[in-house]
């Protein structure tokens, strides 16, 4: 019974990890594209709908680059931006959680670049309209 109490734990711990890190290690053409979207964006929510992130977070990009990631052939994109105390904030993104907004709708950058990724939770689920636009 305890064998098989620990092996459930170890299954649903793995399940919740599932969705993390989707879109985070992807190739390099695919970080260059990403880079130069998020890069010409006013701003972008940052929102992980698989985590335990409750409220979605608006950020203004002050800087967007790749990096390799040191594994195999794989990148990372990073963004730069102002913190609430107004120190810069480095990041790296998981292009399935990284949402931007055009007229009425909301589509993460994965999607804008045809990645195939779940987001979980799709914006029009949340409360954004409370979110003030610039």
């Amino acid at each position: 019974m305890k064998q098989f109490l620990r092996a459930l734990l170890i299954v649903a711990s793995s399940a919740s990890f599932s969705y993390a890190d989707q879109l985070a290690y992807i190739s390099k053409l695919d970080a260059d594209q990403a880079a130069e979207v998020i890069s010409k964006l006013k701003h972008v929510y940052l929102f992980c709908g698989c985590c335990s992130v409750v409220e979605p977070v608006r950020v203004k990009p002050v800087n967007v680059y790749t990096r390799h990631t040191g594994y195999e052939n794989y990148w990372e994109v990073i963004i730069e931006y102002k913190g609430k105390d107004g120190n810069i904030v480095e990041n790296a993104l998981d292009l399935a959680y990284v949402w931007k907004k055009k007229r009425k709708k909301y589509q993460t950058i994965g999607e804008m670049l045809g990645l195939e990724h779940d987001p979980c939770v799709y914006l029009p689920d949340w409360k954004i309209h409370l979110i003030p636009e610039d």
